[in-house]
């Protein structure tokens, strides 16, 4: 019985790892420009983004999870990532 206890935490931290080479490998040309919270905020950034045409991805941090709070009160973290070349194309959109 004590080697499949073993045998199960090996097989998930290799998970953590190829989980965090994969994120690292996704979003290594990117920047975090903005982190928001909540549904609202976040259409915001994302309609100024896209009025300047500027390219990004989301990640929603623990979406695997879910949470159940979520539906009475939003506070979705929305971490919105823009390629390092439209950096400052972002920056100036955001400051509309």
């Amino acid at each position: 019985m004590p080697v499949f206890g073993w045998l199960f935490v090996l097989i998930v931290f290799c998970g953590i790892i190829i989980g965090s080479l994969v994120h690292k490998y996704r979003y290594r040309n990117m920047n975090l420009i903005y982190t928001a919270f909540g549904q609202e905020n976040y259409f915001n950034v994302i309609s100024k983004l896209n009025a300047d045409g500027v390219p990004y991805k989301v990640r929603i941090p623990g979406q695997a999870f879910g949470d159940r709070e979520r539906y009475v009160i939003d506070n979705t973290q929305y971490d919105i990532y823009v390629k390092k070349v439209d950096l400052r194309i972002a920056a100036d959109a955001l400051r509309k």
